[in-house]
């Protein structure tokens, strides 16, 4: 299951980093307590710190100004401090906000002076429903609202003469308290819904990303392998035919020194295509995205192999049957190589012997016979040469394109790899 599947499975919540903070960090939040603190004195010190300084109006509070002005600083200290443990628990600034703009309308008996607290409540329930679902919001902003509203409805009628003046202050101040709260939880849920979004497209993007890099770190790894592969088949092919080489010039240096002279020529410029040929498949290692410098080896190249064989006394028949031309380049590759590793066995462990190819293309079938005899002339298989790799990487091959492998000695000494690969039938 991916990230974008782990997250639509969890519901409309997205798990955070237990390290996330709402007000980021510790100057940030410190910036926002303030800014808040001052908003809220100002709108509620406005009114009476001026009719206190045209001495307009009577100092409207149940206690003398020396008392209530430090009260109100103290509840709006109070209600803008509490958002610093909105990281610990959402729920406490809008229990703690609540809390002090009730008791300070009850206690002061002005609730025309602390529609600034208001507002502070509003932005709490905002954070909260940045935080948690959505039905869970709902429940806190009804609870708050019907808190506050049954409070200020009750306190009113307990000091308003006329109940129906009562109850008109009552709704207007329900009114003015709960659209601001309506409204921020509305924008809580959205802006949690957002952010819930691009958490959800951000992890995407990094799972997406991870999974680029684990893909393009197979790719290098499949590509290592192939140049390894390739090493070795070079490699044994060249070295394979210059111990032939070598060893028919040891047989012929006693009798006929000039044709082994001949033959330690040809050794030598056996050398040289060895080492022409290893430096083309390392410069793989270092060419990004450059073109190969030689056309792709399959059976369209087969009589250039045996040819190459031939040349260096290795007794081949070849039998051909079908047309290699538009066979799927993977099985032509692959086949190739496989007749290229078992020619190359051939020379290392049975130098002298015969060796027979067939190979025969059918309707929707290829299949590889490749049989060598015993080395009956007197020389000596060449041990010590094989890095495990040449059977290993032909039953690789092979298995992957889902054809069967079959490799075994002769009944009169020799060796046999018999191969069969399926082959989609080509249709016009």
């Amino acid at each position: 299951m991916n990230v974008y599947e782990k997250s639509k499975s969890a519901g409309p919540t997205l798990k955070r980093d237990p390290g996330e903070r709402l007000l980021g960090s510790t100057r940030s939040g410190a910036v926002f307590v303030i800014t808040v603190f001052l908003v809220t004195v100002v709108q509620t010190l406005m009114v009476p710190l001026v009719d206190l300084a045209t001495a307009q109006l009577p100092w409207p509070l149940v206690v003398p100004a020396v008392v209530g002005i430090p009260l109100l600083l103290a509840g709006c200290a109070v209600q803008a401090m509490v958002f610093l443990l909105l990281d610990r628990r959402p729920e406490i600034p809008v229990v703690v906000t609540t809390a002090v703009y009730l008791a300070l309308v009850v206690g002061l008996e002005v609730p025309s002076w602390l529609s600034g607290m208001k507002l502070v409540i509003a932005l709490s329930l905002f954070f909260l429903a940045t935080r948690r679902r959505a039905y869970v919001s709902l429940l806190w902003l009804v609870g708050v609202s019907l808190v506050t509203v049954a409070t200020v409805t009750l306190w009113v009628l307990s000091v308003a003469e006329d109940v129906q003046f009562s109850i008109a202050f009552a709704l207007g101040e329900a009114m003015t308290f709960i659209a601001p709260a309506a409204g921020a939880v509305a924008l809580g849920i959205w802006w949690g819904a957002q952010k819930r979004r691009t958490e959800i497209a951000r992890e995407r993007a990094e799972s997406a990303e991870r999974e680029h890099e684990h893909r393009v770190e197979q790719a290098r790894d499949r590509e290592r392998t192939r140049i390894a592969q390739e090493l070795h088949d070079v490699a044994g092919q060249h070295i394979a035919g210059l111990i032939t080489l070598t060893d028919a010039a040891l047989q012929l240096a006693a009798s006929r020194p000039d044709d082994a002279r001949e033959l330690m020529a040809d050794v030598r410029s056996e050398g040289r295509f060895a080492a022409a040929s290893l430096a083309g498949a390392l410069s793989d290692l270092r060419a990004v995205g450059a073109e190969l410098p030689e056309v792709t080896a399959d059976l369209r190249r087969l009589d250039e192999l045996i040819s190459y064989w031939r040349k260096r006394g290795v007794e081949i028949d070849l039998v051909t049957a079908g047309d290699f031309a538009d066979l799927p380049a993977v099985v032509s590759t692959s086949v190739y190589r496989c007749v290229q590793e078992a020619l190359t066995n051939a020379a290392k462990h049975a130098p002298g012997a015969p060796v027979t190819v067939t190979v025969r293309h059918s309707f929707d079938r290829l299949s590889l016979v490749v049989e060598n005899g015993r080395a009956d002339d007197g020389r000596v298989p060449v041990a010590g040469l094989g890095l495990g790799w040449g059977l290993a990487g032909v039953t690789e091959r092979i298995e992957l394109l889902r054809g069967s492998l079959r490799t075994g000695p002769t009944p009169e000494g020799g060796w046999r790899l018999d191969l069969n690969v399926p082959v989609p039938p080509i249709t016009d």
